[in-house]
């Protein structure tokens, strides 16, 4: 068995300057991202909101990808973006975080993790499904499915001791560069194709 991870293309996801937190006024907050496209249990929304109850004032929860009945869930103290305007701009709020959190029960790869990491941001996910295998010791830390405390000790070490550099983080998401990926699917075709079983 060859297993094949999914990829991402490098020259979207990348260290993107931008005002972001001028312009939502987070020039001095640790930024706390997450990132989903249906918010909900299974991607840990209620963890974030258990979060949010949690750290200091001196962070702020941004979540991506919301909607209007989520925003009904969610505590005034987290700052709701329905969606960005196109990757770059994804790219961009990737790259102004401290730190991205992904609490999903549920998760095939967590291809949000390696965006995270290829714009040089390092990453907290829970132990389910593929997501342990976006990181590593380098770039990122792995917690107990529902642990929420473990979640908020993990997001306030990488914030304040500063555990994984900008360049671990670029330097893992390469992994996942989905030019190479590619290539490793012609590769094992190829193969295939003079040994015929």
């Amino acid at each position: 068995i060859r297993v094949v991870n999914n990829g991402i293309n490098l020259d979207v996801f990348k260290p993107t300057e931008s005002d972001f937190r001028k312009r939502y006024n987070l020039e001095n907050k640790k930024i706390v991202l997450g990132v989903a496209f249906e918010w909900e249990a299974r991607k840990g929304l209620d963890v974030f909101i258990e979060l949010s109850k949690k750290l200091t004032s001196d962070y702020q929860i941004v979540l991506v990808g919301t909607n209007d009945a989520v925003d009904k869930e969610i505590p005034q103290n987290i700052i709701s973006i329905h969606r960005t305007q196109n990757q770059q701009e994804l790219s961009q709020i990737y790259t102004a975080a401290d730190v991205f959190a992904n609490p999903t029960r549920e998760e095939v790869l967590g291809l949000v993790n390696i965006e995270s990491l290829a714009c040089g941001t390092p990453v907290v996910t829970f132990k389910s499904g593929g997501s342990p295998e976006c990181v590593d010791e380098t770039c990122g830390s792995v917690v107990d499915r529902n642990d929420v405390e473990g979640m908020r000790l993990e997001i306030c070490r990488i914030c304040e001791e500063k555990p994984y550099s900008r360049e671990a983080c670029l330097a893992y998401s390469k992994k996942f560069d989905e030019n190479k990926k590619n290539e490793e699917y012609v590769t094992i075709y190829d193969e295939l194709l003079e040994n015929p079983k």
